[in-house]
């Protein structure tokens, strides 16, 4: 169950994060409210893989991918604050 709980959860981050470098790449269809809405659903990811595999096997794994989701977070932020000074 844990196996499958921590896919599914690594896959939705994925996807977000997918979603989200879309945004910060400024590619054709990526709107400042999809990134907002990536930022939203890859904080909560993040939030869950925290809570849930703190500890034990995946504790390390779950550490680097919420490490990067953050710096790709800090990216697509800095690419909202510069599009709203325009």
């Amino acid at each position: 169950m844990a196996e499958a709980s921590f896919a599914n959860i690594v896959t939705e981050l994925n996807a977000a994060c997918m979603a989200l470098r879309a945004f910060t790449l400024g590619r054709n269809g990526a709107s400042q409210r999809s990134g907002r809405l990536s930022i939203q659903r890859i904080h909560a990811k993040c939030k869950r893989l925290e809570k849930l595999f703190d500890k034990g096997p995946h504790a390390a794994t779950m550490k680097h991918l919420v490490a990067s989701a953050r710096t790709r977070v800090l990216a697509a932020e800095t690419r909202l604050a510069l599009l709203q000074k325009k």
